[in-house]
């Protein structure tokens, strides 16, 4: 206890605290500042390791990074440009860029303000010193994209290189009280913008004709000034009490303006004034969300043009619970869950009766199982669809006042579902994509929230967004924040620029001195950045910009430096300060008030400074159309089939569903012009034995069992086939004409397939022989069509000597697709092979080539092999190293399955080749080249 307090955090000298006594003679006093003094050593070294690391990581890495791109043969945008800039600083640059000006002898770069050291660098080395000419158009007071590598030093340095500079005197846009308003705001400060070379030229108006804005219910100034209230207790207001206040007084005015213009007391050209005439500019989604729910409370419809993902809505959070509740309908706690969300509307008195009330949970319960029993069998899409309706989850929503918002994303997160389905087929398995999508933040364009509406609404923009664009009312709620945003952290990458305008990336771990100096200039920097954000919003508009100022509390204590040090502040009272002394110690509260009460009596009419509207407001009435006014618009006299997705089935039968790819049998029997002549032995009918395949019952049920008998059999493997073919008769009993035949229908399938798989076919293969890695079962295939017509294709069936089916499609766009029942490879060859269920006869005559021939042309099955051909011939071209189709496509097998028997040679073997000029000719047709 007899002790000094000693100060050791930071230190590195023992040093008694403040009004203490002398640290005296001791050991331990030794023995710590021996530590103090070996632990500065050790963090210094490990300062030196860390920026030798780092040095070592800038030389190195991009060097690798852009070599792995190579490797990979990947290249981006900012690749393009380090490859150009180091040809041309290479020995041989002035060759290149001799080349360059030749092809391009001048240039023009618009936007110039944007650009970054290394592009100027590159058209620098081209043009520079050359006599060619180089146009740098930009204006550097709307340089307010620093987040993507812009450099406004960038253009200043070349315009100090320029040999001669223009300026646009004349605005174009605004109306001329407002560009007088604008200029005493801007010429206010002579250093408006704070960087040196950035100064503020006033603008007068030019030619352009403008819009004629009326408004009876007041003289309007252009540039109107709203003032932040102060709390009851006279101070200011908190910040987030004040930003909530701007955002509703905004709301409150678009208001009354709408109400006028539907009281014909506002016009625009000699119209109602309408809500997409005005836009509200916000600096973050936060603002924006502010606005639009501010918005909303006064029946006020508005668009937020936003990044964000429809994932983070609360309706993607409902739609969880609700699908959670049709996996768990039997858990009360999941069900109430899912009926509590806004999507159903349950409340809380209807809820608790609900618990009590067994028969009613009971059927909420099965009415949510029977919507996942059709999730289940018809997807999340036909069951969302049918919930929505039988639920009136659109009603629902559409009486709120953000209804179209809601049912918006609602219908968009439906779709993303569906798609994500085809990934995630099980409910169970979609629940948790859903989750995942909620919890990670999912923000590509799919995901991007939609437009509510395309309804005339107000517009809610970020700053970064508008510029460009043109509004004729602009409201400017937030540009009186002064946050200045975080400064980062010493040792973790600081950027600035130096004193030279040269940009810096600064990893040291500077003293405290040469830190709060570097946090300054950083301070500076960003503060010209804001001057430029506040000069892009204010010269959005055309007619009247209406703008809050003032002051507001910040922090735990309530202090208004930040409001003083904001950008607008700077802008009136900051003449005759440096940027420096005004971030460090700007203007009080009283003389802020002062110079904004000045600025408006001397510029009067043209600006006027007043309290911000109190509320509360009155709500715009909502419009609806006279029920005499409502009528059906006229008809069109052709509407466009638009893209859509083909198969064989929708070419010959007029099928439209995707199904129809599949192409499986129907039940074919012969025409009696078709039946051949009884004479010969092969005439006479067999007496089917009890387990010929020729007994099994006929029609597309009978064809889709034979078709999965296959699909699921190993061909060399006869133990694994009684599996397949029991799973295949019971997911498809079909109906037997004799019932005795029934309990059979096990042995039909085995002999069929022992016969089928042991018949030798041409080319020598015999499927017994095709192990499984040589084929490929139900190979589907999506052959693009850009333009396809009836005539052209039966055109060229004919031309080479094909019978054409009759083709009952009018044009189709977009895809053909199709599902090949077996391609396999064989000696070298690749075959494709379609299994045909269909019932000829009974006798061996019935399944010779004549007959094979004359069911072919019937069933337009010529075509159908000519599609696959084609398929297969394409991807056998891209995946087959030195293809060659006389060398490697073996050509196609019909196998009408009920007569091919070792015993029968050559009967139920439809086999073809088509020479390649009808394949690349039909391939044409589809590709929409042919002539």
């Amino acid at each position: 206890k007899d002790l000094p307090k000693l100060d050791l955090l930071g230190s590195t000298r023992l040093r008694p605290k403040k009004n203490q006594a002398p640290v005296p003679p001791h050991p331990f006093f030794g023995a710590a500042q021996d530590w103090l003094d070996e632990h500065a050593r050790l963090r210094e070294q490990l300062d030196l390791a860390r920026l030798r690391l780092l040095r070592d990581l800038l030389t190195w890495g991009p060097k690798a990074l852009r070599e792995a791109k190579r490797e990979r043969r990947v290249q981006a945008f900012d690749d393009m440009l380090f490859n150009l800039h180091q040809r041309l600083a290479a020995p041989e640059g002035p060759a290149l860029a001799r080349t360059l000006r030749g092809r391009f002898p001048a240039a023009l770069i618009d936007e110039f303000q944007d650009t970054d050291p290394l592009q100027f660098s590159i058209f620098e080395a081209l043009y520079a010193g050359t006599g060619a000419p180089l146009f740098l158009v930009g204006d550097p007071k709307q340089a307010i994209y620093s987040f993507r590598n812009a450099d406004l030093h960038t253009y200043l340095h070349a315009r100090g290189q320029t040999q001669a500079q223009y300026t646009l005197a004349q605005n174009q846009r605004s109306t001329p009280a407002l560009l007088h308003a604008l200029n005493a705001l801007f010429g206010a400060n002579p250093q408006a913008f704070m960087l040196p070379g950035l100064d503020y030229a006033a603008v007068t108006s030019g030619p352009k004709e403008r819009s004629v804005l009326v408004d009876d219910t007041g003289p309007p100034a252009a540039l109107q000034l709203w003032t932040l209230p102060a709390s009851a207790a006279g101070t200011p207001l908190p910040k987030a009490d004040a930003m909530q206040a701007a955002a509703d007084a905004c709301a409150g005015e678009i208001a009354r303006l709408l109400r006028g213009g539907l009281h014909g007391q506002i016009t625009l050209d000699g119209r109602a004034l309408q809500a997409g005439d005005m836009a509200v500019l916000v600096r973050s989604h936060r603002q924006g969300g502010m606005t639009r729910r501010a918005l909303a409370a006064l029946g006020v419809g508005s668009v937020e043009h936003s990044q964000a993902s429809v994932f983070a809505s609360a309706d993607a959070r409902e739609l969880e619970q609700v699908l959670r509740g049709m996996l768990e309908p039997t858990r009360e706690p999941v069900l109430r869950a899912a009926l509590a969300t806004a999507l159903l509307g349950g409340e809380a008195g209807a809820l608790l009766a609900l618990a009590d009330d067994e028969a009613a949970t009971a059927a909420a319960a099965q009415r949510y199982s029977d919507y996942r029993q059709l999730w289940q069998q018809r997807g999340v899409g036909v069951m969302l669809r049918q919930w929505r309706l039988a639920e009136q989850v659109s009603q629902r929503l559409l009486a709120r006042a953000d209804g179209e918002r809601r049912l918006t994303n609602l219908l968009h997160l439906a779709e993303c579902l569906h798609e994500a389905s085809a990934a995630h087929p099980s409910p169970e398995a979609l629940c948790r994509w859903l989750q995942a999508q909620r919890t990670e933040g999912r923000s590509d364009d799919a995901a991007q929230l939609r437009l509510a509406s395309d309804r005339n609404l107000v517009q809610i923009v970020t700053i970064h967004k508008s510029k460009g664009l043109e509004y004729p009312l602009v409201f400017c709620p937030f540009l009186w924040d002064g946050h200045g945003g975080s400064t980062g952290s010493a040792g973790d990458g600081l950027e600035y620029h130096d004193d030279d305008g040269q940009p810096v990336l600064d990893m040291r771990v500077p003293d405290k001195g040469e830190e709060q100096a570097i946090k300054a200039k950083l301070a500076q920097q960003r503060a010209a950045e804001n001057l430029r954000l506040v000069y892009v919003a204010l010269t959005r508009a055309v007619h009247r910009c209406c703008l809050v100022v003032g002051m507001y509390a910040s922090g735990r204590g309530g202090s208004t430096a930040e409001a003083c040090r904001g950008p607008l502040s700077w802008l009136v009272a900051g003449a005759g300060s440096s940027p420096a002394d005004w971030l460090s110690k700007a203007a009080a509260a009283p003389a802020l008030k002062s110079a904004w009460t000045a600025l408006a009596t001397a510029e009067s009419p043209h600006i006027a400074i007043g309290p911000l509207p109190a509320g509360p407001h009155s709500a715009v009435p909502p419009q609806r159309p006279a029920v005499e006014q409502i009528a059906a618009l006229t008809p069109p006299r052709h509407i466009d089939a638009g893209w859509a997705i083909g198969s064989y089935s929708s070419l010959t039968q007029g099928a439209r569903h995707e199904a129809a790819a599949l192409d499986h049998d129907l039940h074919l029997q012969p025409a009696p012009e078709d039946l051949p002549d009884a004479d010969g032995p092969a005439a006479v009918a067999t007496v089917a034995a009890d387990d010929d395949i020729l007994r099994f019952p006929r029609g597309p049920v009978a064809g889709e069992c034979l078709h999965a008998v296959f699909e699921h059999i190993d061909f060399t493997q006869p133990a694994s086939w009684p599996a397949a073919i029991e799973s295949a008769l019971a997911a498809h009993p079909a109906s037997w004409r004799d019932p005795a035949d029934a309990p059979r229908g096990p042995a039909m399938l085995h002999r069929m397939l022992d016969c089928v798989l042991n018949t030798p076919l041409p080319g020598g293969a015999m499927l017994a022989q095709v192990p499984t890695s040589r084929r490929l079962v139900e190979l589907e295939f999506d052959l693009p069509v850009p333009s396809l017509g009836a005539a052209p294709l039966a055109q060229a069936l004919r031309q080479h000597g094909y019978a054409s089916p009759g083709l009952t499609f009018g044009q189709l766009r977009g895809h053909l697709r199709g599902f090949i029942d077996l391609v396999f490879e064989h000696a070298g060859r690749f075959y494709v092979l379609d299994w045909k269920s269909n019932h000829l006869g009974d006798k061996q005559v019935d399944y010779d080539l004549p007959s094979l021939a004359r069911a072919m042309d019937r069933q337009g099955y010529h075509l159908q092999y000519l599609l696959y051909c084609v398929a297969v011939h394409r991807h056998l071209a891209q995946r087959l190293p030195d293809y060659d189709y006389e060398t490697h496509f073996g050509g196609v097998l019909y196998l009408f399955v009920r007569g091919v028997r070792p015993h029968w040679p050559g009967r139920g073997v439809f086999a073809h080749r088509p020479a390649l000029a009808t394949l690349q000719h039909l391939s044409a047709v589809l590709d929409g080249s042919a002539a």
